[in-house]
């Protein structure tokens, strides 16, 4: 009964802590909350075109 109480709380809490996360990045808006903000191509707000290109350029490797 108690083991039972305990996993109900614990995926209770844990779907809690999915919705509020999922609400705050909603809010920061389409790029700014996208896990590729950094390293991104498609030219959004959230990363300068010049912090773009060096992010790229630094990440590029030359295979032979």
């Amino acid at each position: 009964m108690l083991i039972s109480i305990v996993l109900g709380i614990l995926i209770f809490a844990y779907a809690t802590w999915m919705v509020i996360s999922f609400i705050k990045k909603s809010r920061q808006g389409r790029c700014a909350a996208c896990a590729l903000k950094d390293s991104c191509d498609s030219g959004c707000s959230a990363v300068s075109f010049e912090e773009r290109q060096q992010i790229l350029s630094s990440t590029t490797h030359h295979t032979k």
